[in-house]
């Protein structure tokens, strides 16, 4: 099985999106959610949640980390039992390449975990003001190159997320990566009065997010980064077919960022 671990805030405005794109990814879904605009009644009516639990039940009064999926973990092993691929899932992401397909190449090349590029997409300056007519997808289409990340994992009986700080994969995952780096889409604000809103709600909620400097609409995300791309059905070097081996590529996203 590949089972969805996915964590939620605050995504009412998207979530639909996401779940169209990639609902179909995954058997079942698992949600760890700290909304208060419906994300979590909007996430209940889809037949592939199969549970959904408050950031309270889970952290009480801490703050909401990486290594909470330990009770989404816990709650699949017991439904499904181990050695099932997860895949990582956020309500303001959406899948580029197939994670299925990901999972069928890493089986093949005997891999236990595959690394993840995200592209982080933003409010530019040839956006200003933003059709908000228009799906987030369509109306934000510039983006930077960001981070790479674990996003898939085949768990076992040893697998589980000890209480870490930025612990995204948990222990007991084999070492070996699939060989290239497939890309997810991450949209964090996708209006200034989101992006004002989301930053506000980071001072105050438990769930942390993805910060941004200076204006609303800039020439690339954080000023850290060298690139900022126009997307346009393609992203050109990064796609999977051009991508050279992993460690190459893991270099060539070095160089994206000036420090």
């Amino acid at each position: 099985m590949n089972i969805g671990l996915l964590m939620t805030y605050n995504e009412a405005d998207i979530i639909d999106e996401m779940m169209a794109a990639n609902r179909h990814f995954v058997d079942t879904i698992f949600v760890l959610d700290g909304s208060d605009d419906g994300t979590a009644e909007r996430l209940a009516k889809y037949p592939e949640v199969e549970l959904i639990l408050k950031d309270q039940d889970v952290a009480g009064t801490e703050k909401v980390q990486d290594f909470h999926r330990q009770a989404l973990l816990e709650a699949a092993h017991e439904r499904y039992g181990t050695g099932h691929w997860f895949t990582l899932m956020h309500g303001d992401e959406i899948f580029y390449n197939n994670p299925r397909k990901m999972i069928e190449r890493a089986e093949k090349q005997g891999a236990k975990r595959v690394n993840w590029a995200a592209m982080q997409f933003f409010m530019h300056l040839s956006d200003e003001p933003l059709d908000m007519s228009l799906p987030v997808q369509e109306r934000l289409r510039w983006y930077s190159p960001f981070w790479v990340e674990i996003r898939q994992f085949k768990s076992s009986a040893n697998t589980r997320y000890a209480k870490k700080h930025g612990q995204v994969i948990p222990e007991g995952v084999g070492w070996q990566p699939y060989s290239k780096m497939p890309i997810f889409k991450h949209y964090p604000y996708r209006s200034p009065e989101h992006r004002q809103r989301r930053i506000e709600q980071m001072k105050t909620r438990g769930f942390s997010g993805t910060s941004a400097e200076g204006t609303v609409y800039r020439e690339t995300f954080m000023s850290i980064y060298k690139t900022a791309r126009k997307f346009e059905d393609d992203f050109g070097d990064f796609e999977l077919d051009r991508q050279g081996n992993l460690l190459s590529m893991m270099w060539r996203w070095r160089k994206l960022v000036k420090r």
